[in-house]
């Protein structure tokens, strides 16, 4: 009974260690997600973007990298951004990437498209 109750004195504080951060397991990647507003619509295009419902469970997000595919890309320390997006002839859609790293490195992708009409 002595050797039950011990172990279960240990589990416990070992449980209470992980729990305040005192035990450390790694990085949890973080959630990358956006939005776009609008996703479509007649050239020039001006869109908003807005990640920040991304999240980071055990830290904090601090670069959000876009890739507008276009051949333009933005890094930024803030959610939102603007871009505006332009075709002269042909409709196109655009893959636009968005990669959030967080406080330890850890990196997650989020991926939407954009339709433009001459």
């Amino acid at each position: 009974m002595r050797k039950r109750m011990l172990c279960l004195a240990a589990i416990a504080a070992c449980l209470g260690l992980v729990l305040t951060g005192c035990i450390y397991f790694g990085n949890i990647r973080p959630i990358a997600v956006f939005t776009a507003t609008p996703d479509h619509g007649n050239s020039p295009l001006n869109v908003a973007f807005d990640a920040s419902g991304s999240s980071d469970t055990d830290g904090l997000i601090e670069t959000y990298y876009w890739n507008f595919g276009d051949g333009q890309t933005a890094s930024l320390t803030i959610a939102t951004t603007n871009h505006v997006f332009t075709v002269q002839s042909v409709s196109k859609v655009f893959t636009v990437i968005l990669k959030v790293t967080d406080n330890l490195g850890g990196t997650d992708t989020a991926i939407g498209n954009i339709a433009i009409d001459p």
